[in-house]
């Protein structure tokens, strides 16, 4: 596993450089378009955003009705998200958590979303991620996740930690999946949706899969 202490000071140092953000950012679009094809007795029921970041997707969530938890391992992501939050504010409860080791119980939420995040791991780890976002999954929830294709822009940019990871300059690892692996990693869940996308960004071809499963 990766040092928790390093992950966590490389993402605080990123977040710190978005303190002065005045409005939450945009919900990314794989999870509105997700939250758009939720089944519509699902809306107010508990959800988790594991790796919420600054709380885009939190908040714009709350505002759909759901009942929110919203953790990260960076305090700095939490600061900033917590500052953002419109007042009055949705009830969003905002906690400091590890995705290894999630503090909530098994089969606590209708929804769990982790966007952006599961990549930022080695393979173990990503693979002990997804074991924990099952668990706090309840029977009958939805699970949105999204990882990088090995056709990704930045896939063999920086030294190799181990098969399909590399180190980024921010000194996080960067695991780029295939379909395999992603099937290994869905076992006790059912696939409901599965794309890989092309997107452009200021790095280059982005190549994202966007997967939606079932407990």
């Amino acid at each position: 596993m990766f040092d928790r202490t390093l992950l966590q000071s490389a993402w605080d140092r990123a977040h710190a450089g978005h303190k002065e953000l005045q409005t939450p950012e945009q919900p990314d679009p794989g999870v509105t378009a997700f939250a758009q094809r939720l089944p519509q007795c699902l809306k107010a029921k508990p959800l988790l955003d594991v790796g919420c970041g600054r709380g885009r997707n939190a908040i714009y969530l709350a505002r759909l009705g759901f009942k929110v938890c919203a953790c990260d391992l960076s305090t700095m992501a939490l600061s900033v998200a917590t500052a953002l939050t419109p007042q009055p504010a949705t009830a969003i409860r905002w906690q400091v958590a590890d995705l290894a080791q999630l503090p909530y119980a098994t089969d606590t939420f209708s929804v769990v979303v982790c966007v952006h995040v599961l990549p930022y791991h080695l393979k173990a780890g990503i693979a002990r991620a997804m074991l924990e976002l099952r668990r706090v999954l309840q029977p009958g929830g939805w699970l949105y996740i999204d990882l990088l294709d090995r056709a990704d822009a930045e896939y063999g940019c920086g030294p190799q930690m181990e098969p399909n990871t590399f180190l980024d300059l921010s000194g996080v690892p960067m695991h780029f999946s295939a379909s395999q692996e992603i099937d290994e990693w869905l076992q006790g869940l059912t696939l409901a949706h599965s794309e890989r996308r092309n997107l452009i960004s200021s790095l280059g071809q982005r190549v994202v899969w966007e997967v939606w499963a079932t407990k």
